[in-house]
């Protein structure tokens, strides 16, 4: 009886993730065809847009540095804009915090790779993860979302590598991963720093649109990191099931 609830436990993280992952994979299959196609059409080479998915792990950041160094930008400004970029991951890491202070000490070191948007929106989203008095759980769905994830988004950034070559240059990818940010973004915003950061992020980079090279964007992202870390947690009025019920 022991045996099989213990199994049962361990079982739960995991198929917990790969449930929540099913539809963030396939979210994120347009955003990691274009860095792909990216890495290609801006004279990178599909060598450096997958090595790039494996290292650096993050979407935005990545496409980042592949335009800049395609620009013939330096390594110092390169860099720069991309810890600007992943500036937002602190903001991540703060929040995760608690689930990663029982851990043990790899797994501190060695998960940390994998806080992503994507990955720290599941765990918001999954209020069961936030019993502390069960670290293993937490662990489990960490390491199976996180690990599979980055299988994905490897594989996923090869296949626009190899599709470059055959895909239009006004590419349906090019609408469609902006629309997987906001459909993972939106659904987020009920905390008045996440609001006023995703306002504060659109206003900024709209007003800076002209400066060339996408600066106005790393304006917008900047903007909207200090934005939210300025202002005061609180919630945004919700409805709850249970009072509206009674």
């Amino acid at each position: 009886m022991d045996i099989t609830l213990r199994h049962t436990r361990r079982a739960d993280g995991v198929m917990d993730a790969v449930r929540d992952l099913a539809p963030v994979v396939l979210g994120l299959a347009p955003f990691a065809m274009l860095i792909g196609v990216t890495a290609v059409r801006s004279g990178v080479g599909a060598g450096t847009g997958v090595l790039s998915s494996a290292l650096l792990y993050g979407g935005s950041g990545q496409l980042t540095a592949i335009t800049l160094m395609g620009g013939g930008a330096g390594a110092g400004a390169v860099l720069a804009a991309v810890t600007l970029v992943n500036a937002r991951f602190l903001l991540y890491a703060a929040a995760l915090e608690p689930h990663f202070r029982g851990q043990p000490r790899w797994f501190r070191w060695a998960a940390a790779h994998f806080v992503v948007d994507p990955t720290y929106a599941m765990v918001t989203r999954r209020g069961a993860l936030g019993d502390l008095d069960d670290p293993a759980r937490f662990r489990r769905y960490w390491l199976t979302a996180g690990g599979v994830l980055a299988v994905a988004w490897v594989a996923m950034t090869a296949l626009g590598g190899l599709l470059a070559p055959v895909l239009s240059a006004s590419s349906a990818l090019d609408v469609a991963a902006p629309a997987m940010f906001l459909a993972m973004l939106v659904p987020q915003l009920r905390a008045r720093p996440a609001v006023v950061g995703a306002g504060t992020a659109g206003v900024t980079a709209a007003l800076a649109s002209p400066l060339p090279s996408g600066l106005g964007l790393l304006c917008g992202i900047a903007a909207g990191v200090v934005a939210a870390t300025v202002t005061p947690l609180t919630r945004t009025r919700t409805t709850d099931p249970s009072r509206r019920a009674s």
